[in-house]
């Protein structure tokens, strides 16, 4: 399909609103009657609340509203429902939010949660992964095995593993017997802070008759926020309604309520005013989300001409004082430690655990990031002590069309090897290097990564074409700054035939826009752009049969390009505004199209063309470990991995008498 628009360089449709300043992001929301928040928060690590004094806050000037744990005793997490609102009994990281002042300016806000005077006792904290495993280490949550978990995240009651995973594939053992020479090594990965240029900022409005909640936010997931929310406060979704503003930067990090949180406990007090929270740049720093720490452990037996035999590795993830996303992270992670290569055996061993420190949440790479560093800085390692150059180690092992993922998908379509190649090619891959300039070296390093998106997973969109032949796209899709509104105008305008410049992408609305899972896991143009495409389809056979019936001739041998009805001949016989003006006699109407895609089902997805073992590992409730053995019969698998695994706590929940 020859295209105009798409794989083009196009200006961005939201860059003139951007750079006239006209783009509203969370900390531009301006209400009337708008209040502003600010949050009491934690010196401590670890403590008891003893005893809140919040009095003085309450008489302050200014102050509407002052809110502490007991006023809003609920408790959210999307995988595992750990982090109260407020904090409740005891503090677990410094920054934990343990009261919230709503006033008539943020001064007056931050000044009056300076007043609340906190009573602690201290307990006991720790700050290394590794040190929490110990069974002298003090548990941050000990009431774990009571929390509502999704069914696949599950952790040891009475520890701070919150999430275990294992992966087994073949035989280990046999594999490192094979083995000419084995490696051991351990890796380190710190923490990371996102550091946007806006920080976190939410506004929330609540309407008690109805009990109904509205947020602005620079969220990435609005819809899976939206639920979150609910599920938190005991009330249908319908209730929570997310706007998405502009963002200004997020990375992974605006895919997590912190100011929103606060705002919404805040909002319940002020009877109808909406609050304002946004968070200093100290507060971003020690009081939002980084990317997780981990210290990976690679045993990896390898041939002497530079061929896997086996790998076990064992993580264990810091995921901070509360669970976010971790959960998740360290389930891609250690679906991806094994890197992009043919490894016939595998013991992978994954472990999320909670510490006295700032909550670890998504982050770009999610998970994949910190596996790389510990794989790609091995397979160098691996390198130079078989002599082997660290490209050809690479392209020796590299996967190609055909072969099994760890969870058994066929892989398609790819182009490792000509990737290799190429960048070798374009850096001078062997060639000399360069000689120092001064204290000024250059060097040359290579490396592979593989990297899982989130499928799969579902994309809806609407179309409306108005009567003067303009075009909106209404997608649960937000703009993050990636340039998600361009791309899928692109796709509109090639799709229907309209010009880019009659397209409109409104910010997603929860209770307008239709579900998408979220801007995360380069999932959008795929996914997104696919539901675009079936939505413009629609929308443009529909013109050009409205076309056909008004012209009195065969839609087949009409086209629609650049908003117009042309012949076969490229003649224009109608533009498109006038042809709505025929089809709804002047008084206004509109055509509508409707896309949703998901890769379900997807021979991709099917996986295992040929008998493949592959043994999974889950704790379960009652620090029990299940074992799935997925042995495929006949080559056909009619649900991925993940699907399976969402079945089986469901499965043993009706087998527990057995």
């Amino acid at each position: 399909m020859e295209t105009r628009y798409v794989g083009k360089s196009v200006p961005r449709v939201d860059g003139l609103e951007k750079v006239t300043g006209r783009a509203v992001y969370s900390v531009d929301v301006n209400l009337p009657g708008m209040l502003h928040g600010a949050a009491a928060r934690s010196p401590h690590a670890h403590a008891r609340i003893v005893r809140i004094d919040t009095s003085r806050a309450e008489r302050a000037p200014g102050v509407k509203a002052v809110v502490t744990g007991r006023d809003v005793p609920y408790t959210f997490g999307g995988m595992v429902k750990d982090q109260p609102f407020l904090a409740l009994d005891r503090v677990r990281y410094v920054g934990e939010p343990v009261a919230a002042v709503a006033a008539e300016t943020e001064l007056q806000a931050r000044e009056a949660a300076r007043m609340i005077r906190v009573e602690y006792e201290e307990l006991p904290a720790v700050f290394d992964p590794r040190e929490a495993l110990r069974e002298d280490a003090p548990i941050l949550h000990p009431g774990m095995a009571d929390y509502w978990h999704a069914p696949i995240y599950q952790g040891i009651p009475g520890t701070n593993v919150v999430t275990v995973r294992k992966l087994s594939v073949g035989d280990v053992g046999r594999g490192f017997a094979e083995a000419d020479e084995i490696f051991e090594d351990e890796f380190y990965i710190h923490p990371v802070a996102h550091t946007p240029l806006e920080t976190h900022a939410a506004v929330a409005q609540y309407f008690s008759p109805k009990d109904e909640y509205t947020l602005w936010s620079a969220t990435d997931r609005p819809y899976r926020l939206s639920r979150e929310l609910a599920a938190a406060l005991g009330i249908p979704v319908n209730q929570v309604r997310f706007i998405s503003t502009h963002t200004g930067g997020g990375f992974g990090g605006k895919g997590a309520m912190v100011a929103e949180i606060l705002a919404v406990a805040l909002a319940r007090f002020t009877r109808g005013r909406p609050v304002k929270v946004v968070c200093s740049r100290e507060e971003e720093l020690t009081a939002s989300q980084t990317r997780h720490a981990a210290f990976m452990k690679l045993k990896t037996g390898m041939k002497k001409d530079g061929t896997f035999t086996a790998r076990s590795a064992e993580i264990v993830w810091d995921n901070g004082a509360y669970c976010s996303l971790g959960p998740d992270v360290a389930w891609r992670g250690v679906l991806t430690i094994v890197g992009p290569y043919r490894i016939p055996h595998l013991e992978l061993y994954s472990r999320l655990v909670y510490t006295n420190k700032e909550i670890a949440g998504a982050y770009r790479g999610f998970g994949t990031t910190q596996v790389t560093w510990a794989c790609e800085a091995q397979m160098d390692i691996i390198a130079h002590k078989l002599k082997i150059d660290p490209l050809e180690i690479r392209m020796k092992n590299a996967y190609v069309d055909g072969d099994l993922y760890i969870n058994g998908q066929n892989l398609q379509n790819v182009g490792l090897l000509e990737t290799l190649k190429k960048t070798a090619r374009e850096i001078g891959w062997g060639e000399p290097k360069p000689p120092a300039r001064g204290s000024k070296f250059r060097g040359k390093g290579i490396a592979s990564v593989i990297k899982p998106t989130a499928t799969p997973t579902d994309s809806y969109c609407f179309i409306r074409v108005n009567h003067d032949g303009g075009v909106v796209i209404l997608s649960g899709a937000p703009e993050v700054g990636g340039g998600q509104k361009t791309v899928l105008s692109q796709i509109a305008a090639d799709t229907i035939g309209v010009p880019l410049a009659s397209i409109v992408v409104p910010q997603s609305d929860t209770h307008y826009t239709p579900y998408d899972m979220a801007v995360a896991s380069s999932r959008t143009t795929y996914h997104m752009g696919n539901a675009v495409r079936q939505a413009g389809e629609e929308v443009r056979r529909k013109i050009l049969e409205s076309a056909g019936r008004i012209l009195e001739t065969d839609p087949a041998r009409l086209d629609l390009a650049e908003g117009k009805i042309l012949d076969e001949s490229g003649r224009e016989l109608l533009s498109l505004p006038a042809l709505m003006d025929k089809m709804f006699g002047g008084k206004g109407g509109s055509i509508l199209g409707e896309g949703h895609h998901s890769p379900a089902g997807s021979p991709l997805l099917a996986a295992f063309p040929e008998p493949r073992r592959l043994r999974h590992f889950c704790s379960y409730p009652g620090n029990k470990t299940f074992y799935l053995y997925v042995v495929p019969k006949g080559g056909d698998v009619s649900a991925d991995l993940e699907t399976v695994l969402h079945a089986v706590p469901k499965f043993l929940d009706s087998k527990k008498e057995d």
